[in-house]
Formats: C-alpha cells, sequence, structure tokens
C-alpha cells in the first residue's frame, strides 16, 4: 500500500542558481558554479565528485562531467521510484533555479499527465512568454514565484535590479492571464517588511493569486532581519487593512501565527507538514521535513523504499510535539494545513491558496488529517 500525502516536494538540480538572493546564495557561497567546457558539461567540484564516485547507486546513474540535462534524467528516475511507493496530488518541482535547463517546458510535458497538478517553483528570471504559454496549455501546472517586492528596492535582497523586478512581474502578469495560478514566496527583512503595502497595493485585485509572507530565518536573519518599527508598520497594514487586502493574502489565523514568530522568536505550536509533504532530492534522499536539512534523512529511495514507505505508514517519521530546534523559527504557506489540522479555518479560507482549490486536494489533506486524529497525534 502506498504512503499518501498532499506534495512531493521535489528538487532538481539543486545545487545552481541564477540569483545570489542575499539569505541564500550571498549569504551562504557556494562551491558549485555553472561554469561549462566546450562540451556543454559542468565543472563539478571534487565534494560533489567524492560523493558520486563513493555511492554505487549514483555513480552508474550520472556522470562526474554531467550536463544539466543528466541531472533531470536522474530527476526523473527517482520520481518513477517515488511514484512506485508515494501517492500525492501535487508534484512540485524546485531546485536552485529548474529554468536554467532550457528544455524545462519539455521535461514538464513528458510527465505531467502521471499528475494531477504540477507546481514550478522559480525567480523567473529565465521564464519567457512563450514558455508561458506552452506551460498552460497542459492544463495542470501552475506557479510559485519568490519575490519580496514590486521595486529593486524592497527586493533587494532577492536582487536589487529595477529591470530584473519588472521583468518578474510582466511574468506574473502573464502567467495570471493565462490561466494559471500563482502563490508568491515573500521573504520579509529589513529592506521589505517596512514598505510591505506597497506590494499589497500593486497586486490589489488579482485573482488566482496569494502573496504568502514569511520572516526571513537561519543566520542571515542577524543582518537582514526587520527592526521593531518596520515589524509595526506591517503589523498594522497585515492586521488594521486585513479586510482591505484579503482577496490577496492568506488566512488571518496564518497572519497572527505570523506576527506570534516575529514578536517572539519561536512558534509555540505542533506541526504536521511532515505528514502532508514528501521532501525528496536529486540523488532520492527522503528528508524527515521538506524544509531543513538538519533533521534525520530517512532513507535513499534507491536503497530502502520498503522500510522508508513502512515509516510513513506507520507515521514513525515525525514527532509534532517535539518543536525541533530547526522548525522553532519556520513558517511558510504549508502552515495552512496545520491551521486545518487543528482546526482554526475552514476549507473556504483554505482555498484562498491555489493549491488548495486543484481536485482532490482538500479529500486528501481531510483523509490525513482522520489518520492523524485517529493516531492520537493532534492535540
Amino acid at each position: 500500500m502506498k504512503s499518501k500525502f498532499v506534495f512531493n516536494d521535489q528538487q532538481i538540480f539543486d545545487e545552481f542558481c541564477n540569483s545570489k538572493c542575499k539569505y541564500c546564495g550571498g549569504f551562504y557561497p557556494s562551491e558549485f558554479q555553472l561554469n561549462f567546457n566546450s562540451d556543454k558539461t559542468i565543472e563539478m567540484p571534487a565534494c560533489w565528485k567524492n560523493r558520486i564516485q563513493c555511492n554505487r547507486n549514483l555513480s552508474r546513474r550520472i556522470p562526474l562531467k554531467p550536463k544539466i540535462s543528466n541531472f533531470f534524467d536522474l530527476g526523473k528516475e527517482v520520481l518513477s521510484k517515488v511514484d512506485k511507493i508515494f501517492d500525492y496530488k501535487i508534484l512540485k518541482l524546485s531546485g536552485g533555479e529548474i529554468f536554467l535547463y532550457d528544455d524545462m517546458v519539455n521535461f514538464v510535458k513528458s510527465i505531467n499527465k502521471n499528475y494531477t497538478a504540477i507546481q514550478l517553483l522559480t525567480n523567473s528570471f529565465a521564464l519567457t512568454t512563450d514558455k508561458i504559454n506552452q506551460l498552460a496549455k497542459l492544463g495542470n501546472v501552475y506557479f510559485q514565484i519568490s519575490l519580496d517586492g514590486t521595486s529593486g528596492k524592497t527586493n533587494f535582497a532577492r536582487t536589487g535590479s529595477d529591470i530584473m523586478v519588472k521583468k518578474i512581474l510582466g511574468n506574473i502578469k502573464h502567467i495570471l492571464k493565462s490561466g494559471m495560478g500563482l502563490e508568491i514566496n515573500c521573504v520579509l527583512t529589513k529592506y521589505n517588511t517596512g514598505l510591505f503595502e506597497q506590494m499589497l497595493k500593486y497586486f490589489k485585485g488579482y485573482k488566482n493569486f496569494v502573496i504568502v509572507p514569511r520572516p526571513v530565518r537561519g543566520e542571515p536573519k542577524n543582518i537582514l532581519n526587520f527592526n521593531r518599527r518596520q515589524l509595526q508598520i506591517f503589523k498594522k497594514t497585515v492586521f488594521d487593512k486585513y479586510e482591505l487586502y484579503s482577496d490577496i493574502l492568506p488566512p488571518k489565523k496564518y497572519i497572527e501565527r505570523l506576527i506570534y514568530i516575529m514578536e517572539q522568536g519561536h512558534k509555540n505550536w505542533n506541526c504536521y507538514v511532515p505528514f502532508y509533504v514528501l521532501g525528496v532530492n536529486n540523488y532520492g534522499d527522503i528528508n524527515t521535513c521538506t524544509r531543513t536539512g538538519e533533521l534525520p534523512m530517512l532513507g535513499n529511495i534507491f536503497d530502502n523504499s520498503t522500510n522508508i514507505n513502512k515509516i510513513f505508514r506507520d507515521y514513525k517519521n515525525y514527532a509534532p510535539a517535539s518543536k525541533s530546534e530547526p522548525c522553532s523559527y519556520c513558517i511558510i504557506q504549508y502552515e495552512m494545513m496545520n491551521l486545518y489540522t487543528e482546526g482554526l479555518i475552514d476549507k473556504k479560507e483554505m482555498q484562498k491558496i491555489p493549491s488548495f482549490r486543484i481536485p482532490g486536494v482538500m479529500e486528501r489533506i481531510d483523509e490525513i488529517k482522520k489518520k492523524l486524529i485517529n493516531f492520537g497525534m493532534v492535540k
């Protein structure tokens, strides 16, 4: 019997990106540089080569001088293995930056019929209207775009270029015009927290669209975090003017939890996300949670898929009340499933988020929620 989830959050080509966000590539400089040899292979660092050479499963699946296509071939093989033991409604593909692969559209076309829906997480730098049009025709593809503001000033932690921000905004308009849903992943920093209403004013009235703000976390928080005054301005905006912008914001209960964690520096509620979201990387590693690699890895799909499935079936993958340190300051769009599990929001509020309007998704959430209650895991 397959273990059931809502999402498979599948990373592909996660070593490479065409952006140097200050809380990601800019803060943690990487030895992974997208440098091509004359034959279009990528010159990989020694640490990666050693990892591949020392792993029997990987060494016969990807060359030591790979092309971008090799990563996606491996990703497709990982998916085929995952799909044999897991059942999920939404395949979410992320990197790195997945659209660095010139043939990304054809990759999606080759697998889209296998899934109820596919969500693509991108900074949209490499998106074009033609790619958007082709993906829209598939009928079950939608987007999550990383954007912190509508100007170079407020989006500075990602890119301070007004030209690039204008391109992103143009892609957003075209995605929505093409009929695809869109969720904005917005990280709150000292550059945009006090000016968040600018973003709300810009997008007010957009349909099939939501902005999900969350605080910067980890070490980058030390230099990028908002100050108290900026937090108070943000709080006044999202609380006092919630009804004005409610059509593009998550449920108010999410906003309340967001403010709590921003003010207190930690959360005081249980998390059930690992029961709803499967986290898999390009090499077949199954993580306890898709949002952090600091929790135990549960196994590799090429090594022990049967054991992994049993862990999930018996709900032994995670203890919701553990409140692990890597999770203490984590709140993202998946938080909506926590709120729904605890009965704090209803289906109508859930469906403010495009992901939860997809046919069969709320039914799957109800199925998992019922099991969590039966297992005595929901407080």
